[in-house]
């Protein structure tokens, strides 16, 4: 059915190409569109939108230099610049998989691949804007924020069995479930999937078993869909609340890991990534996940000082676990803080941090000079100004200090923000990566758990599996001296039975070394150090 009212429609050509613009204003046109205008960029279309509202949008993906087609539409979705009633059809000569996906977290009304026939606009653009007149009475309710109004209408159409009612249907599930409606919410996916196995009511049926506390039943039917389908995004991401719902941080890292992987341009879901890495100490996974999100932020609304900082941070850790990497990055992280306070307002505590961040670079570069120069012109700074830190660069500075050599400084200033923060049970979760056994309840809990894992598992003679358990408690918590000689044993114990192997015996010398040069012999564990040491050198020697 062909679509009449073009007459009315506000229009907004988007693309760098003055013939594409013209072309498809001149289709619009022979449509009946009257009001047409254009923009040549990402900046030009940002401020035709913030000066008066368009009911249709179409734009290119590749718009040169500044903002792509998905920013442009990032940017009118986070700032509330489109209404629900306005349609954003993103316009591409590609139409690959990864841009597909990155615009998934902001929903482009459809795709059109070039080259556009005025047939085949026409058909799509009349579909498009019959079912918009048909929803306007939910988006206006939608726009004005009135769940009740929203959900009353989307019945009704779907009472009445509107020819979009599957529309309706999904914008009904997505409503009843945010307002807590869990018994509607499973009624109706549940009758969507009679007719067809749609993955937006899987994914809702998940998400009412995961609401209703039922985490083990969700996770098992969202990794079903996922296997079904890998690129359903959607899944994921309710994956991801699962795991974040069970605190388990390890799982939900492994999720947004292969989310990434499917939807690599993701800005969002790389920053996810990034935080949950972090919090696992997981440093390379981090580092890496902060480079694309620093990358994917150039141009995007969603681009945060923070992230660039958390990059240069990361990118300074980097250099005891992957040397190599953390030099390839290295060069980008300062620029970055070379960047930052161009492009950012920064408060006082982030400049310091840009400025000690530098230093610890410079250090693992081997640039020892250059880092106490910058660490020294720092301090100075510190003591003209005489202002409170926050704990963030607290520990920056004390990560500079032991970068530098510092020993002795490094740990002053961890025994003073020790006992600052004694009661602050947050702040102690940070802490904890700088001491040598952690002091927060959470982490003493954590440790003792996977310890106890591990520990069973060696009395098992199950060495493997109390390698992996102590390998993961040695990322996590990187000083702690019982974790590093437990994985010492576990390895030993591996070897003694199984025969020596040059990547466990590697590890097992690393590991040794670390503990060596933290250990002193008033330690707890001393003793245990050297009838260790005893033993791997004894391995390494029969090896030979």
């Amino acid at each position: 059915m062909a679509y009449n009212d073009y007459g009315k429609i506000k229009a907004l050509i988007i693309d760098d190409f003055d013939n594409f613009r013209m072309t498809v204003s001149k289709l619009l046109q022979d449509f009946g569109a009257h009001d047409v205008v254009t923009a040549i960029n990402g900046e030009d279309a940002m401020k035709q939108c913030r000066s008066r509202e368009f009911d249709l949008v179409l734009c290119d993906y590749n718009l040169g230099s500044g903002k792509n087609g998905h920013q442009v539409l990032e940017e009118l979705r986070v700032n509330k610049l489109l209404k629900h009633q306005s349609l954003f059809l993103l316009v591409s000569a590609d139409s690959s998989k990864n841009i597909v996906l990155a615009a998934y977290d902001y929903e482009p009304d459809a795709y059109l691949t070039k080259p556009i026939t005025g047939k085949t606009l026409r058909q799509r653009l009349d579909r498009l804007l019959a079912q918009r007149d048909d929803m306007a009475a939910i988006h206006k309710c939608l726009d004005e924020d009135n769940s009740t109004g929203a959900i009353a209408e989307a019945q009704a159409k779907i009472a009445a069995n509107s020819r979009y009612t599957a529309a309706y249907q999904k914008i009904l599930g997505g409503l009843l479930l945010q307002e807590q409606r869990y018994d509607e919410a499973e009624a109706l996916f549940k009758q969507v999937l009679e007719v067809r196995p749609l993955d937006w009511a899987q994914v809702g049926l998940a998400k009412v078993k995961q609401f209703q506390g039922d985490l083990e039943t969700s996770q098992d039917w969202l990794r079903k869909i996922i296997e079904k389908n890998p690129f359903c995004m959607q899944a994921y991401d309710a994956l991801v609340d699962n795991c974040r719902r069970k605190e388990d941080s390890e799982a939900e890292q492994a999720v947004l890991q292969t989310a990434v992987d499917m939807s690599p341009m993701s800005i969002l879901r790389q920053q996810s990534l990034a935080q949950v890495a972090d919090e696992n100490n997981d440093v390379e996974v981090a580092a890496r996940a902060l480079h694309k999100t620093v990358k994917l932020g150039k141009n995007s609304c969603q681009d945060k000082v923070e992230n660039h900082i958390a990059f240069a941070r990361s990118t300074a850790a980097l250099f005891k676990e992957n040397a190599k990497l953390a030099n390839d990055f290295s060069r980008e992280a300062m620029r970055v803080l070379d960047e930052s306070s161009r492009k950012f307002q920064l408060s006082h505590d982030m400049e310091v941090q840009t400025q000690l961040l530098e230093s610890q670079i410079c250090a693992g570069k081997g640039d020892t000079q250059k880092a106490k120069t910058l660490l020294e012109e720092t301090e100075q700074q510190l003591a003209e100004q005489s202002l409170e830190l926050d704990l963030d660069t607290k520990l920056d500075l004390i990560t500079s200090y032991r970068a530098t050599g510092q020993k002795e400084k490094a740990k002053e200033e961890l025994a003073c923000l020790v006992e600052e923060y004694r009661n602050d049970e947050e702040a102690l979760r940070k802490i904890d990566r700088l001491l040598d056994e952690p002091l927060s309840e959470d982490n003493r809990q954590r440790v003792a758990a996977i310890n106890s894992e591990g520990i069973g598992a060696y009395k098992k003679r199950e060495y493997q599996r109390a390698i992996d358990c102590f390998m993961r408690a040695k990322r996590l918590f990187p000083n702690h001296v019982g974790v590093h000689l437990n994985l010492v044993q576990a390895l030993v114990g591996e070897m003694r039975e199984y025969g020596v192997d040059d990547d466990l015996m590697e590890n097992c010398l690393n590991t040794m070394e670390k503990v060596r040069t933290q250990i002193e012999s008033s330690h707890k564990q001393f003793n245990r150090f050297l009838q260790l040491q005893d033993m791997v050198r004894t391995l390494e020697r029969e090896s030979k």
